[in-house]
């Protein structure tokens, strides 16, 4: 379904499409409209809340940096770097967690306003099941990642992502928390948030604390630096070669492919991508596909009103539609 089709049917009000290569872009274009209360037509740069783009773009990144600083040991228990008092079936690696293999559960209180609350109950959830035995993807398990790597840099996320992701790659339209200022007019309404707030219940319960699920607002522009430094292998980003782990599947044969923040399972793969393509959604309506083989990426950023399923499905039919156009 083209995105076009997509807002006639009112899955979405409208969409920023941004397609290149590593060094040139192949298709931009923007639809619709940006906010259905104003009437304010989509704009290409348009600020959207990433939603769950945030543990691709900030957390598995940070993440990786302090990996390559040897402050983190991705198999070592998360326990020893965040105190926790939940239940747990068997120690569960850092690893394990940034690939939704923990077995954490799904759910976690929301105490609005109540910051030191929300974090304790969050560390006293329990684990319902071994980790390894089954994927399950869940916000939790980057809550948890957001709140260790600031325990251990000992800096709040926002400040790390300005210093060690945004600004190095003058991803000077993005900010963890809020749009940059300025930026508000051209923010999008979200299916349940005006311009500006953020869209995740329990990124926007535990304000102004950020956490690593979610709560990142950028435009597709600096998205699009931000996949042309993963296209590039980190090279210049990073000091060694730690960005194959974003490449690399992580999981054990015949369970779902995931790498460190990143899926690879083959059903959200366009055909004539290679079957190393990564990719991740957002929940409110986001998509990235990053090929490394074929040496493309696709951003799709709409602002989804319809159902989800039916939502993610015109996603993955616009970025085929796309491809197919350059293949």
């Amino acid at each position: 379904m083209k995105i076009p089709e997509q807002i006639h049917a009112g899955l979405i009000d409208g969409a920023v499409v941004l397609g290149g290569t590593g060094t040139e872009d192949f298709r931009r274009g923007a639809y619709g409209i940006a906010d259905r209360m104003k009437q304010a037509p989509m704009q290409f740069d348009s600020v959207f809340d990433i939603a769950s783009l945030t543990k691709v773009t900030g957390t598995a990144v940070l993440l990786a940096f302090c990996v390559e600083e040897g402050i983190i040991d991705l198999d070592a228990p998360f326990t020893e770097y965040l105190p926790y008092h939940g239940r747990l079936f068997s120690p569960v690696t850092v690893r394990q967690l940034a690939t939704h293999y923990s077995g954490i559960q799904i759910n976690y209180p929301y105490f609005p306003g109540e910051e030191k609350k929300m974090i304790e109950a969050i560390l006293s959830l329990d684990f319902v099941r071994p980790p390894m035995t089954e994927y399950e993807y869940t916000c939790t398990n980057y809550i948890l990642l957001g709140l260790l790597i600031e325990r251990v840099m000992k800096k709040p996320l926002e400040q790390l992502a300005e210093e060690r992701i945004f600004h190095p790659l003058g991803m000077n339209d993005t900010k963890w928390g809020a749009p940059v200022d300025g930026a508000l007019s051209r923010t999008i309404r979200t299916i349940n948030a005006a311009p500006g707030v953020i869209s995740d219940h329990g990124a926007r319960a535990i304000a102004p604390h950020r956490i690593g699920n979610a709560g990142i607002f950028s435009t597709a522009s600096d998205l699009a630096k931000f996949c042309r430094m993963m296209l590039n292998r980190g090279r210049g980003f990073f000091k060694t070669d730690i960005a194959e782990l974003f490449f690399t599947n992580q999981a054990p044969p015949g369970m779902t492919p995931r790498s460190i923040g990143w899926n690879m399972a083959p059903d959200f793969i366009p055909e004539g991508c290679s079957a190393s393509t990564i990719h991740h959604t957002g929940w409110t309506g986001q998509a990235v596909w990053i090929d490394p083989a074929k040496q493309r990426f696709l951003i799709l950023l709409t602002n989804r009103f319809g159902d989800s399923i039916e939502s993610w499905r015109g996603r993955l039919a616009a970025a085929q539609e796309i491809f197919n156009t350059i293949v």
